[in-house]
């Protein structure tokens, strides 16, 4: 048996957290004679790219879920695989070898090798043209990859840095290591703009953006850590039952994340999710695990040496987690003649304070609102051939339990008014059918 990882054919597992949230395990990649941890979705969405602990490099064709290349690249593990802003290029780096490869991502060639004395931590893009080394003593080395009289020694901290990342807009760099993170401001001198403690036990291992605003950390046990840059603050953790972290997070590999609510299974991606709002104590992280743009596919890595591939079902239609982590009830059922409707919510009896979400087909389109008696209205486009779920969402019971909303759907002449009732445990729904006929 040789070096290459193959595919090994499985039965079909149906995995369904949420309603019609399906999840077929429908290959999973396993190493036969080397380990591999870690795997990216890459610019082309039919192929991903896996490094495994022999050094080699395996582009992987999802479509018919096969092995297509396979190179030896390093003389031992593979620590990541990270892109160019603009795909072209992508690198990989070996902290058994230490050495660091810039590749063409088309001709699949290489067209820089670094060698780093101390052993590599660490390596981005910084632009186009070159990038970041970061190795154990803490230097960090900016590399030009087509003149290597450019290079210079970027950075020096007295800890090695375990991870970093670059946000090309803001043209800030975060640094993390076992027990600090920080940003720095690139356009003025490399400044330091924030900076905070770590507040655990665990080392920091893995940072990234949420938003502009707020930081995401990966700690060695698991726990992901929401930072508000500018209160310099926790907004949130999850403790994570799986301390797996080794992900190639990218512009081509997005996260979702799974777990329980309540004994509840849960999937949710980062998209338009309200941190303060949805996000609470009895969530608890099993797994992260990376998807492409269009969430067709999702894989997931293990310390065991493991990569499962599995097709999303209705991957588009991933529910807000506000919506997976409350019952549905369905109150009211109505057909419409107009794919166009009007629709309007407001608070017809006494005044309290409620707030409520709405949520169409499983997109928002009302975020954190609270009713008065003017009607708050809204155009709205019904899909055909499908049930049309309205779910309001109480965000609170204000002062006069339950969460109640009068509700106004209005199109050429036909006007309806409902009473919607909504709590902290349930979510109240109208059923809209469109019938043309």
């Amino acid at each position: 048996m040789n070096h290459k990882q193959i595919f090994i054919s499985i039965c079909l597992i149906s995995i369904s957290y949420i309603d019609a949230q399906n999840f077929e395990l429908i290959k999973s990649f396993v190493g036969n004679t080397e380990k591999s941890e870690i795997i990216s979705f890459t610019p082309n969405k039919e192929l991903l790219l896996s490094g495994d602990f022999a050094g080699y490099l395996n582009y992987w064709f999802v479509p018919r879920q096969e092995l297509i290349s396979s190179k030896k690249s390093h003389n031992g593990k593979i620590n990541r695989i990270n892109f160019s802003e603009n795909g072209n290029l992508f690198l990989t780096f070996s902290s058994e070898d230490n050495n660091v490869k810039v590749w063409n991502f088309k001709s699949q060639n290489v067209i820089s090798t670094f060698y780093v004395e101390k052993t590599p931590f660490f390596s981005i893009f910084y632009d186009n043209n070159s990038i970041l080394i970061g190795d154990s003593t803490g230097k960090i080395f900016h590399k030009n990859i087509y003149q290597n009289d450019k290079d210079s020694v970027f950075l020096e901290e007295k800890i090695k840095i375990n991870d970093s990342y670059l946000n090309h807009q803001k043209k800030e760099l975060i640094l993390i290591s076992e027990n600090f993170l920080k940003i720095l401001n690139l356009k003025n001198l490399k400044k330091n703009i924030f900076e905070i403690s770590n507040p655990y036990s665990s080392k920091f291992v893995k940072c990234n953006y949420y938003s502009d605003n707020i930081l995401m950390t990966w700690s060695e046990n698991g726990i992901v850590t929401f930072w508000d840059i500018q209160e310099k603050k926790i907004l949130k953790e999850l403790r994570a039952k799986n301390n797996f972290y080794e992900l190639s997070i990218n512009k081509y590999s997005k996260i979702l994340l799974t777990g329980y609510y309540k004994d509840k299974a849960i999937l949710f991606d980062l998209i338009n999710l309200d941190l303060e709002l949805e996000l609470d104590d009895n969530i608890q992280l099993v797994n992260t695990y990376l998807t492409n743009e269009v969430k067709e596919y999702m894989v997931s890595s293990s310390q065991e040496g493991r990569h499962r591939l599995m097709q999303v079902i209705g991957g588009q239609k991933i529910k807000p987690l506000a919506l997976q982590t409350r019952k549905i009830e369905v109150q009211k059922t109505e057909s419409v003649s107009e794919k166009r409707i009007q629709i309007s919510v407001w608070d017809n009896e006494q005044i309290d304070g409620d707030k409520i979400s709405l949520s169409l087909n499983g997109k928002w389109i009302i975020r954190n609102h609270e009713l008065t008696k003017d009607k708050y209205i809204i155009n709205i486009e019904l899909l055909e051939n499908q049930i049309n779920q309205l779910v309001f969402v109480a965000e609170n019971l204000g002062e006069i339990p339950p969460n109640t909303t009068a509700l106004n759907i209005n199109y050429k002449g036909y006007s309806k008014t409902h009473i919607m009732r909504s709590n902290m445990e349930k979510s109240g729904s109208i059923n809209l059918y469109l019938d043309k006929n």
